[in-house]
């Protein structure tokens, strides 16, 4: 899978993987034998393309489907297609096409929604945005939604960089959420009732400071041929949230620097002990493109997923057990 766009653990000796490149979600063990594959063309329905999925039931895989607006409901050890669940979306709204926030529930689906009023280049996208997750029963009708962008995006003049800065995990009882640069994280339960808010720490790596542009881009004018830079300022975001009984981890995007991708991407680790109620984070960062994204923590060991092709032919499935340091 290139360019992986999710990862996520299966018990302690799977992986599943989407990718930005290729319409299909993987099944993969940790030595990187491929076990099962769900790509688009290989069902009688046709093509899709897959923005999210939901492993939470496996081997049942759940697809949020762009092209279809619908939840795709597959069996991958028998590579069976078992149902088409056709969501019915609000006005003006729409499933995001890579990278979307994605969950089964108990009583149906938690999807992350795109606002198709606004150019994603535009101030108006935040602030008028409304809220971006939507609670779907399991006949595809809305019941509820949450969360809009913070006033900190809210706030921007100028053109952001057009990336999810959503970022959300579960604990299968609980939803966490967080749009890094409120320097929050906030706890939902399953029925979109708000349980908790925990602050986020003050960091020696990721930068919280959100930039924009220092003028509005027209990307609609770009695509029409007109000469414009949409060159926008390059803000740290969060890859991954993972939670288990003990801690938070949080993967974290970073451009630090000038040069070309594998010089200046990164990645780092903050962890937040629960019983502590206190954060650490990982003293040196790490090339994205040599460890990868997090994609399961089991007892003491992190397992990440280097996919990208950028670097590498092959693709890695990377181990690593964090050790206390003084400073």
């Amino acid at each position: 899978m290139n360019v992986p766009a999710k990862v996520e653990l299966i018990g302690d000796s799977l992986l599943a993987v989407s990718s930005n490149r290729t319409p299909a979600v993987g099944i993969i063990r940790k030595n990187g034998e491929q076990l099962g594959n769900i790509a688009s063309g290989d069902f009688p329905i046709g093509a899709f393309m897959p923005s999210s999925f939901d492993i939470s039931d496996y081997p049942i895989v759940y697809i949020i489907d762009k092209r279809s607006q619908s939840v795709l409901v597959f069996n991958v050890e028998n590579q069976e297609f078992i149902e088409k669940i056709r969501l019915d979306l609000p006005k003006d709204k729409i499933i995001r096409t890579i990278g979307a926030e994605f969950k089964k529930t108990e009583e149906g689906f938690l999807v992350e929604l795109y606002d198709q009023k606004h150019d994603a280049y535009l101030p108006d996208f935040y602030r008028n945005s409304g809220d971006l997750l939507y609670f779907f029963d399991n006949n595809g009708k809305v019941q509820k939604s949450i969360m809009e962008y913070p006033e900190e995006y809210k706030n921007m003049e100028g053109s952001l960089s057009p990336t999810n800065y959503l970022k959300m995990s579960d604990n299968n009882q609980t939803i966490l959420l967080s749009l890094p640069h409120s320097k929050k994280l906030f706890r939902y339960s399953e029925k979109g009732e708000e349980i908790e808010q925990i602050d986020l720490p003050p960091s020696r790596i990721f930068d919280y400071q959100l930039r924009a542009a220092d003028r509005i881009i027209d990307f609609n004018s770009v695509m029409a041929g007109e000469k414009q830079s949409t060159k926008t300022p390059d803000n740290h975001y969060f890859n991954s949230i993972l939670e288990d009984e003990k801690s938070i981890y949080i993967g974290t995007w970073m451009k630090i620097g000038e040069g070309g991708i594998d010089k200046t991407r990164f990645t780092h680790l903050m962890i937040y002990n629960k019983k502590e109620e206190k954060w650490y984070e990982t003293k040196n960062p790490k090339g994205i493109l040599d460890i990868g994204m997090l994609a399961g923590v089991v007892r003491d060991t992190l397992y990440f997923y280097e996919g990208s092709m950028m670097k590498y032919d092959d693709k890695y499935i990377k181990r690593a057990v964090l050790r206390p340091i003084e400073d």
